[in-house]
Formats: structure tokens, C-alpha cells, sequence
């Protein structure tokens, strides 16, 4: 089974040449501190089982390698009585079998290992919200900047929480695009995917799109609880370790002292051809 760079993988390469992305995970906090577990977790609405990926953080000072974690006893439960035990597909790589993501229900992973027990508990929202619109524009800020621009429309009802995530000719741009409906509850919203390309810290250009591109867009609905993990950890990659800022380690859902994320979420796509 082939898995996908998670968010943390694709980040850690910017934070490692700005502060101190590719596909390694490492310890956001800058102080040297023991090993974290690091547990990233995903259970989709396609009817794919749940995926799990767990691995042991470093301190920044340390060399850039991510142990994984084997012979954890991870388990998936819902709130309709579904239950069942995560099987171990390579080394630190977790997946299910029966259980998948259905809108409305709550799910529970539990990860043991160590003698630990760390718990996460989202809920997939619902109703799903339709993935509108895709398009481009040019940046205000550079005119040879290409920027995505997804539209939809949000719910009556705060709480409405997206994460968007880019392909650039079927690679997957690391910027993360978290949103809430703090501002925009109930209403039309079109907003742009703010990213520069160029630079460092993305040697592929990844962020940025030309003409003849194909542009696919990912939209997910999130938990609350999922998109303030991701808001933190965007502040923390686009804070770029600063001097005058001092990373911490973003929002978890996992009770126990884990790093990373649980995310039961929605995935809707669109794919255009970039004008």
C-alpha cells in the first residue's frame, strides 16, 4: 500500500532551512527535549479505511531521520458501535479494514505503545460542503504569480472548518491552506490560495503555477478540533523560525503528550488546466 507525504513530512525541509515540507517529521519546539511519539491519522469519507503513520520526533539540532514505530495496538471505533484493530502494512505505516469515514459520525483512534495510551476523538462533518468552483488569478502582488481560487458556499452556523491542499501537475504543493467561517458564515465565499513561488524552500516551484499547468485542488472538511492543528502549524511553518518568534508545537487532538494529528474528514477534487 502506497501512502501519501503528510503534512508534517511535507513541512519539515522549509523549517529546517529557514529556522534551524520534503517528507521528515521532526519536533517543532526548538528546545532539545526527549523523543515525542508523532501520530498521523486519516480516515476519509471515499471508502478507504482509516490510515495511520507513526514515527518518533527528533530535536531540531539532530540529523534529519524519523524513526518508525512498530508493534503499536492501535484501534478505530464510531459512535454506531463499529469497532475494529489496525493492522501493521510496513514498518510505522497502520491500516484498517471495515471501518470508513461516513458524514455525522464520531470517531475514536486509540494508539498504545510504550505502555502509553494516546487518544483522539473527530467528528466528520455533515453535511459535506460542495467544492464549488475552481479557477486562477494573478497575484495583486506579482503579476507572473498564478494563485488558485476556490469558491463555495458556507452553511448557516459557525463551525465550519476547511483545509485546501495543491497539485501542481499531480505533486503536491506543502503549503497548507487551513479556513474556517469565522467571517464568512452563511455567505459565498471566493478565496484565493495565497502562495509565492520560487525560493528555497521549494526547489520543485511547486507554488508556482504558468500556463498549460493542470491545477488540482483538494477540499476537505475538517473538524474544528483538525483545523486549529493546522492553523497552528501554519503559523509555525510561515512564521519560518524568525528570530523574534519562538515555535511550539501545534494544536493536537491526541490526549497522552503525542505530536501530529487524528482527521476524519470529507475530500472533494476539482482539476483545472491553468489558462
Amino acid at each position: 500500500m502506497r501512502y501519501l507525504p503528510t503534512p508534517l513530512r511535507l513541512v519539515a525541509l522549509a523549517l529546517l532551512l529557514a529556522a534551524t515540507g520534503c517528507e521528515k517529521v521532526i519536533n517543532l519546539n526548538l528546545k532539545t527535549s526527549p523523543s515525542q511519539l508523532v501520530i498521523e491519522g486519516n480516515l476519509v469519507d471515499d471508502g478507504r479505511p482509516c490510515q495511520v503513520s507513526l514515527s518518533t520526533s527528533t530535536n531540531y539540532t539532530d540529523a534529519n531521520t524519523f524513526a518508525p514505530v512498530s508493534k503499536a495496538v492501535l484501534t478505530l471505533s464510531d459512535d454506531a458501535g463499529g469497532l475494529e484493530t489496525l493492522r501493521e502494512a510496513t514498518p510505522g505505516q497502520y491500516v484498517g479494514a471495515t471501518l470508513t469515514g461516513v458524514p455525522g459520525r464520531t470517531y475514536t483512534l486509540r494508539v498504545e505503545t510504550g505502555g502509553v495510551a494516546y487518544v483522539a476523538l473527530c467528528k466528520l462533518p455533515a453535511p459535506v460542503v460542495p467544492f464549488g468552483q475552481l479557477s486562477t488569478q494573478l497575484s495583486a502582488f506579482g503579476m507572473d504569480n498564478v494563485q488558485a481560487v476556490v469558491d463555495f458556499n458556507d452553511p448557516p452556523g459557525l463551525g465550519n472548518s476547511y483545509l485546501f491542499r495543491q497539485y501542481r501537475n499531480g505533486r503536491l504543493n506543502p503549503a497548507l491552506f487551513p479556513l474556517n467561517d469565522k467571517f464568512t458564515d452563511g455567505k459565498h465565499v471566493s478565496q484565493s490560495l495565497r502562495a509565492q513561488g520560487g525560493g528555497a524552500d521549494d526547489p520543485n516551484d511547486l507554488n508556482k503555477l504558468v500556463s498549460g499547468d493542470s491545477l488540482r485542488v483538494e477540499m476537505q472538511n475538517i473538524d474544528p478540533a483538525v483545523y486549529e492543528y493546522f492553523r497552528t502549524l501554519n503559523q509555525i511553518v510561515t512564521a519560518g523560525g524568525a528570530p523574534t518568534t519562538t515555535p511550539a508545537n501545534p494544536a493536537s487532538n491526541f490526549s497522552g503528550g503525542a505530536l501530529g494529528y487524528f482527521s476524519a474528514h470529507s475530500r472533494r477534487v476539482l482539476t483545472i488546466k491553468v489558462p
